[in-house]
């Protein structure tokens, strides 16, 4: 049976250097394409019993780099993540379950070329421990599957037998180490 707990007190932000946010997709149906985002900011706030999750990245910060037109058509690109238009890619829990074994589901809104969609995510919570300096760190480890296509990201090319190109399935991942503020 789920029950939520009440495992966390105060304020935890986000440790930059031991934490992870990426994306995933097919490309031409025999690889998985992936980029990670290095410049993001997440809190998790306990607030009168209620868990709040928001984090952002920036979409400038993506870990393409070469060849510099295939940057610029995903990162700068309409059909992409419109970087110059929209620079943020933003999320704030609307719900957060951590059940007693660790699991945990957070739905709430994702933000993506100023499109604001709802999204579950699961994945696993580690609890407040305190580290070798004396801070408390907690962790949350989660994964969402989304179509892109539902932030109007359609870019397309068939390949010869018909097939699509790029994967219309993009799976986000987050490895998020947080540090007690408070």
């Amino acid at each position: 049976m789920a029950t939520t707990v009440q495992p966390l007190a105060g304020t935890y932000e986000l440790d930059p250097h031991h934490s992870t946010v990426q994306f995933a997709v097919r490309h031409q149906q025999m690889s998985t394409f992936r980029a990670s985002f290095t410049d993001i900011e997440a809190r998790l706030i306990l607030d009168g019993g209620t868990i709040t999750l928001e984090g952002e990245a920036r979409v400038e910060s993506v870990t393409i780099a070469e060849p510099l037109e295939f940057r610029e058509h995903v990162v700068r690109g309409a059909d992409f993540l419109d970087a110059d238009a929209h620079p943020i890619i933003a999320f704030r829990s609307t719900r957060v379950e951590i059940e007693d074994d660790g699991g945990a589901t957070i739905t709430g809104v994702l933000t993506i070329r100023g499109e604001a969609r709802t999204i579950t995510a699961r994945g696993t919570y580690h609890p407040p421990r305190e580290d070798p300096f004396g801070s408390q760190r907690a962790g949350l480890e989660l994964r969402a599957n989304v179509d892109r296509r539902t932030w109007d990201m359609n870019w397309q090319l068939p390949l010869p037998d018909g097939s699509d190109a790029l994967g219309w399935d993009v799976e986000i991942t987050a490895q998020l180490e947080l540090i007690k503020k408070d």
